[in-house]
């Protein structure tokens, strides 16, 4: 499977699970630079079967419905959601593609952790978050309560990994930036878009106050071969 980024200039495709030159990030080939925005079009066929295998699972009673929009269907907020899971996976950790889409193939629900400590050399998982509309008013990163709790949004629900928000339509997207548990506890609010018919509360915070992407790719690969393997070990016990 291959995605393709512009920079420099220039059209590039990249073969995702290929392994990098460099590890880590995907820079640009000719200047080093970071990539922040990626052409998922290519992957399309594939995340099209993963969405209907999806409608499957849902319609049997083995993965709840993640419907918060009355303006979108189960479908298409699966496809955009796992686009920018896709992607956001092609920006921070491309050579470790086959994994995550070994993971995705499988999985019913992996909340906190769409892309494991092993795979991003980050000392926690990283949790992607999607919004179609970016601009100065609108544009946040939010945090539901999970599937089947009762109640308002409690601060418990909001997980201790990295949150990126990715922004876009199909089939280009972008990483604006990214927070933590205890960035988006002192900076989000409560509800900060209004409630729509069938949502429920959330907890977040506008782009323009995320941190910028090069700080948490900076991290990357920053705690040698010790860190690895305890990524490695948390994620095998299911940290």
């Amino acid at each position: 499977m291959h995605v393709f980024y512009n920079h420099c200039g220039e059209r590039r495709q990249v073969r995702l699970g290929k392994p990098q030159e460099q590890s880590g990030p995907l820079r640009c080939q000719l200047c080093n630079e970071l990539i922040l925005t990626i052409d998922v079009d290519a992957a399309r066929p594939w995340l099209e079967s993963q969405v209907a295998r999806k409608r499957v699972l849902s319609e049997s009673g083995e993965l709840g419905t993640r419907k918060q929009s009355a303006q979108q269907s189960d479908n298409e907020i699966d496809l955009d959601g796992l686009s920018a899971e896709l992607a956001a996976c092609a920006l921070l950790c491309p050579g470790s593609f086959d994994a995550w889409r070994t993971a995705a193939e499988s999985s019913k629900g992996n909340r906190g952790q769409d892309l494991r400590r092993l795979w991003t050399s980050l000392n926690k998982p990283v949790e992607v978050k999607f919004t179609r509309h970016y601009d100065e008013q609108r544009g946040f990163l939010l945090v539901r309560p999970p599937r089947n709790t009762p109640g308002r949004m409690r601060v418990e629900y909001i997980d201790d990994s990295y949150y990126i928000l990715m922004v876009g339509c199909p089939p280009e997207y972008s990483a604006v930036g990214w927070t933590d548990r205890s960035h988006l506890l002192r900076v989000g609010v409560l509800n900060p878009v209004p409630i729509q018919p069938g949502q429920r509360e959330c907890w977040g915070m506008h782009w323009s106050t995320l941190r910028p992407m090069k700080e948490l790719f900076d991290q990357a690969h920053s705690s040698g071969p010790l860190g690895v393997i305890a990524r490695w070990f948390a994620d095998l016990v299911g940290g």
